[in-house]
């Protein structure tokens, strides 16, 4: 039995071996496979010269029923996820051979032979050895980027290996995730020092989590290299943002689950898929964001029915994959009361985004106006100290303003963003703070 992730060696393992005994592979797949087929695998292997292959990827929780192969004169050979078991008498004289995800020099020896000469050494660590991947996904993201290089006619970059890892990504991940746009810096968010302090810590932790791990001593053997953060905080406070700023910092891609897909009233099934996701996540070394990830991560509650026993148990499911999971997760909530206590206590980092206060609502002002805006600095500040405005509402009243602007064909005015701020206070049902002008009576008295 060869267990591990998915383009992780499996196969080549197997190849190996029968190779070795002079024999060829007969790869029959468990799962879709017709009963039928299996009473005759091992007669066929037998009469090919070919070693049996069964493949199987159970969910978590799933057992499957291994039997003897009748007819087969060579040993059998199962591949398996990292979940599921197997029962049977064959199990019984197995051998168990586990492949993790390769460190950082076998990764390096995966990089130098994928690339050969196109990529110098001293470049493939400053650019590759630091993507924790399967050893498959470094073969294909090399080749993938290779090819990238060639069609542009200019030497290999950064630029293809990013867009190779992300076409892996696209085709592993966007069935339950959506791909987010990542970019920025830690200057463009406006939050307070405090935040940005712990923000900066969360990206030291992440980008050397490999070498932390291994210093780590035998008392803590449970350990991984996994890194678990949530951001708790009201919602237009930088949360989402702060992720974008963190992959981009990292050199990663950012995932954010579609929990509409993730979560299945059918029992058992929201956890294959949070596996699913999860293991692709690790294999590809993509960083998982959960937005409002208290949806998933609520307390346990009494079981008064069926329902209470399967939402139980799907939490205890997600307590044991966080604990285990092997890469980068951000959790953002603007319910932090909804969440487990279980799941604060798995988390490494748990960083509050605090409503944002004139300083720093200055700071966002300044990030979202655009350059050639006429608004007098008498106002800006007005609008600074009475306007106790979100960042994600200062970023929808300067677009506001700023289509206000376009239509009149002229720069955007203090008109204009009195405007958007009074717009977004009828939005939430508040009554606008700012003092009346003379000129802004008479001009919305005519618009009235």
């Amino acid at each position: 039995m060869v267990r591990g992730p998915r383009a992780n060696g499996r196969h080549t393992v197997v190849g190996a071996l029968a190779h070795s005994l002079g024999r060829g592979c007969l790869i029959w797949d468990m799962a879709s496979g017709a009963a039928d087929q299996r009473r005759w695998l091992g007669c066929l292997a037998t009469l090919l010269h070919a070693m049996p292959v069964l493949t199987l990827e159970l969910g978590p929780g799933e057992t499957a029923e291994l039997r003897a192969l009748r007819g087969a004169d060579a040993p059998m050979a199962v591949v398996l996820g990292a979940s599921g078991g197997l029962l049977g008498p064959a199990v019984q004289e197995s051998l168990s051979i586990t492949l993790p995800i390769p460190d950082t020099d076998t990764r390096r020896r995966h990089w130098l032979a994928a690339f050969e000469s196109e990529m110098p050494p001293d470049q493939i660590d400053a650019r590759c050895v630091h993507l924790r991947m399967t050893s498959g996904n470094v073969r294909r993201t090399a080749r993938l980027a290779s090819l990238h290089a060639r069609l542009d006619g200019i030497p290999l970059n950064s630029t293809h290996l990013r867009e190779a890892s992300r076409e892996l990504g696209r085709q592993a991940l966007l069935t339950l995730a959506e791909a987010v746009e990542v970019g920025g810096a830690w200057h463009d968010l406006a939050v307070a020092p405090e935040t940005t302090d712990e923000l900066l810590t969360l990206e030291r932790r992440c980008r050397h989590r490999e070498q932390l791990s291994s210093l780590m001593t035998a008392q803590a053997a449970t350990a991984n290299v996994g890194v678990r953060a949530l951001f708790s905080g009201p919602s237009g406070t930088g949360k989402t943002l702060a992720a974008r700023v963190l992959a981009a910092r990292l050199g990663l891609d950012l995932y954010r689950v579609d929990l509409a897909a993730v979560v299945n009233k059918y029992i058992g099934e929201t956890e294959k898929n949070l596996s699913q996701v999860f293991g692709r996540a690790e294999e590809l070394d993509v960083i998982l964001l959960l937005d409002e990830g208290d949806a998933l991560l609520t307390g346990r509650t009494r079981v008064h029915s069926s329902n209470d026993r399967y939402a139980n148990l799907e939490t205890n499911y997600l307590l044991q994959r966080l604990e285990s999971f092997a890469g980068i997760l951000v959790v953002t909530t603007n319910a932090s009361d909804a969440i487990d206590r279980a799941f604060e206590r798995r988390m490494d980092m748990v960083v509050d985004f605090q409503l944002p206060g004139p300083a720093e609502r200055w700071r966002i002002w300044q990030l979202h106006l655009p350059d050639d805006h006429s608004v007098g600095s008498t106002l800006l500040e007005d609008v600074v100290r009475r306007c106790e405005l979100r960042g994600g509402q200062i970023r929808n009243a300067v677009l506001h303003a700023a289509s206000l602007a376009l239509d009149d064909n002229i720069r955007l005015s203090e008109h204009h963003l009195r405007l958007a701020v009074e717009r977004e206070y009828r939005k939430s049902g508040a009554v606008c703070p700012l003092r009346e002008t003379h000129a802004h009576s008479l001009v919305s008295s005519r618009s009235g």
